[in-house]
């Protein structure tokens, strides 16, 4: 059972609450945005790895055995933070993104 406040001599035509998004209400956001983002970092991370492998080998040489899991663990690192990039990049673009 919900329970929804009305005020008093509103006669339930008044909302008491402006919905999240504003007065048009949020904007939706899709799953391919999200998608497209994680694509778009994606590929960043394999571009840097392609450039700058011979860098990341010689940096992790040093490791042993644990050198292939900090080459992979930066380029996860690298894809992560090129989705979140996009990810900002798109919603200050579709201009959800407002200081609050």
């Amino acid at each position: 059972m919900s329970v929804v406040y009305t005020p008093h001599g509103s006669g339930g035509r008044e909302r008491s609450v402006v919905p999240e998004g504003g007065r048009d209400g949020p904007k939706e956001v899709r799953r391919l945005e999200h998608y497209s983002c994680a694509m778009g970092g994606l590929v960043v991370a394999v571009a840097l790895t392609a450039v700058c492998y011979p860098v990341l080998v010689a940096v992790t040489g040093s490791l042993g055995m644990l050198a292939t899991t900090a080459i992979v663990s930066t380029v996860v690192l690298v894809w992560g933070l090129g989705w979140i990039g996009f990810e900002l990049l798109w919603e200050w673009r579709a201009g959800r993104w407002q200081r609050a």
